[in-house]
């Protein structure tokens, strides 16, 4: 084996995910194609994703949800904060930072729309006062509206 290629993730809209995954993670799109199927092919922080449009499917369950596998990119100390900001700016429901379960790693929870489950991963030097294990584990990420619906002024 030489190592990993990519990782595929699924989309209902790939429009929509292609705007998340450039604007929210600043992902660079390589390739794309309409036939046989709709799918992009991007890179975010040096990791190859391959996102194909599906038809909408069912919900999942909370356990399913929690089964889903994560797509978890390391950072640096100074990106965690930054990133946490960068999520709040674009309305991306997330969760912490807060410490892993084991170690002294933070992570930041948070999906893309369709509810594929991220982190950003820290591995250690983030400042750890304040900061509680982490309460969610095995986090159920769930699909939200993004980008988020506008407020309109009563």
């Amino acid at each position: 084996m030489n190592g990993l290629s990519h990782i595929g993730l699924k989309t209902t809209n790939i429009e929509r995910t292609e705007r998340f995954y450039t604007t929210v993670l600043g992902g660079e799109v390589v390739q794309r194609r309409d036939v046989p199927d709709r799918r992009i092919w991007l890179y975010v922080a040096g990791v190859r994703l391959e996102i194909a449009e599906l038809p909408a499917w069912g919900a999942l369950t909370e356990v399913q949800r929690k089964a889903l596998p994560t797509v978890n990119f390391a950072v640096d100390t100074d990106e965690v904060d930054e990133l946490a900001a960068r999520l709040d700016t674009y309305g991306v429901p997330r969760h912490g930072p807060y410490l892993k379960a084991t170690g002294a790693g933070v992570g930041l929870y948070f999906a893309d729309p369709d509810g594929n489950p991220m982190s950003f991963s820290c591995a250690e030097g983030y400042v750890r006062e304040g900061l509680i294990r982490n309460p969610i584990s095995s986090w159920p990420a769930s699909p939200y509206q993004w980008p988020p619906a506008p407020v309109t002024a009563r």
